[in-house]
């Protein structure tokens, strides 16, 4: 038995106003629901030009979404289009139809590549 002005331990979420009276537990608000999965959106280089695997890199795709919104935003675009998004210390590349939907992104390391095909073949270099 504990002794007076001590208090057990299943004691101690009592108020120390005098009453001894229990604390209630907080209830559960929303602050404290699951947190929300986002989707995810992996890179849609195959590797068929460099003889690799499928890319493996994703993005959330709330954070393209909301990219492509401020791209939209800025200047509504007259149909799909590329446009490009930082995250993480790279430049991701990805396609935004009109509507406000992403139909997909490359990975800084694929949309590098990219540009640098897309680069070479305008100006006629053979790779």
């Amino acid at each position: 038995m504990p002794e007076k002005g001590r208090r057990a331990s299943s004691e101690q979420n009592h108020i120390n106003s005098g009453d001894d009276i229990p604390m209630q537990a907080p209830t559960p608000t929303s602050i404290t629901s699951e947190p929300r999965i986002d989707r995810l959106l992996r890179c849609v280089s195959s590797g068929y030009l460099a003889d690799d695997c499928s890319c493996q890199a994703t993005v959330p795709a709330s954070l393209v979404a909301a990219a492509w919104a401020r791209e939209l935003e800025r200047a509504p675009a007259p149909e799909d289009q590329f446009f490009r998004f930082a995250w993480r210390g790279g430049e991701w590349l990805a396609y935004g139809l009109r509507d406000g939907r992403v139909r997909g992104v490359f990975c800084p390391e694929h949309s590098a590549r990219r540009a640098q095909r897309s680069c070479e073949s305008s100006v006629g270099v053979a790779s």
